[in-house]
């Protein structure tokens, strides 16, 4: 039997160290699916990031069918975004092992390691849309205000203790900082110009965010060449940040203070630099986010039977 190559990148500290602590599971798992696997772990400190991997990989004229990405959203953005750079179009195959995994929620990725292995070697790739952000790339969300530093500034530590819990702590001790959050903002998307206050702003791809359901989830299609954009304007009073709470509980996006659009194409200009979150993770402070659509981009195996999976499209 030829075996299909697979290069595994193997981040062991993410979320709760899964990734690192299942390695001999993960491969066993692809080797069944026929595949011959190079192992990467992700050595921060050594300097054998996502990219040294890729750059190693190129001049050694290395190529794999299958590249496997196990750790958490933030570990997968760095893949992607190696990947988007260097022109790789090969399936990508993901194994979430962070304390959130928003992404992998979004896709319906087997959350059981044997069946997820399964659909890496065994299931269809499906083409899903990914973002720019001026001169990086997102998965699923690109995103400021209010919470959004919540999951690059949690210790490390506690993600691994408490998992999503961990997140849900730090928000709620930081929460009179980010009530207070405000930022006034250009915002120019297919046309309509906004200018306001406000106190959140992301541009999602996704059905679950900070591991919670986006509004609408229903309308959101993850490889449609739109992104879901939403803008929430400061509250005056008391009483308008209830009805903003109350419209997230009930996903309601008619509430005056918050905006739902879906576009292909946005502008964010500020006079004050601004901190944005890509995927979970610091994506820099900038008075100027161009965000645009690279539609189906990446290719990412599924279950055949998944619905992302029986989605018939032109690669």
């Amino acid at each position: 039997m030829k075996r299909r190559k697979a290069l595994l990148i193997i981040n062991g500290t993410a979320g709760t160290g899964g990734g690192g602590t299942g390695a001999y599971d993960i491969i066993c798992g692809l080797v069944k699916g026929g595949c011959e696997v190079t192992v990467y772990p992700l050595l921060f400190k050594e300097g054998l990031s996502s990219e040294t991997i890729f750059e190693e990989i190129k001049e050694k004229g290395e190529e794999f069918d299958l590249i496997v990405c196990a750790g958490g959203d933030g570990t997968l953005n760095h893949v992607i975004t190696c990947m988007v750079r260097d022109g790789i179009t090969t399936p990508l195959g993901y194994i979430p092992a962070g304390s959130t995994n928003d992404f992998a929620r979004s896709l319906g990725i087997p959350a059981d390691l044997e069946e997820n292995c399964a659909a890496i070697t065994g299931g269809v790739p499906f083409a899903y849309d990914i973002g720019s952000f001026n001169d990086r790339y997102f998965n699923y969300v690109a995103a400021f205000g209010a919470f959004t530093s919540v999951s690059y500034q949690t210790d490390q530590t506690l993600k691994n203790a408490l998992g999503h819990a961990g997140y849900i702590l730090n928000a709620a001790l930081s929460l009179p900082e980010n009530l207070s959050y405000s930022r006034r903002v250009k915002v120019t998307l297919d046309g309509t110009v906004l200018t306001d206050n406000f106190v959140f702003g992301s541009v999602s791809n996704a059905t679950s965010v900070g591991g919670f359901s986006a509004p609408d989830r229903t309308d959101v299609s993850m490889d449609d060449g739109l992104f879901e954009i939403m803008l929430i304007r400061a509250p005056k009073t008391a009483e308008d940040l209830g009805g903003i709470l109350q419209a997230f509980a009930l996903g309601d996006t008619d509430n005056p203070y918050v905006h739902f659009f879906h576009a292909e194409h946005v502008v964010f200009e500020s006079r004050r630099k601004i901190p944005w979150t890509l995927d979970g993770e610091f994506g820099g402070a900038v008075t100027r986010a161009e965000i645009g659509v690279l539609k189906k981009r990446i290719r990412i195996m599924v279950k055949g039977d998944s619905p992302q999976g029986l989605i018939k499209t032109k690669d």
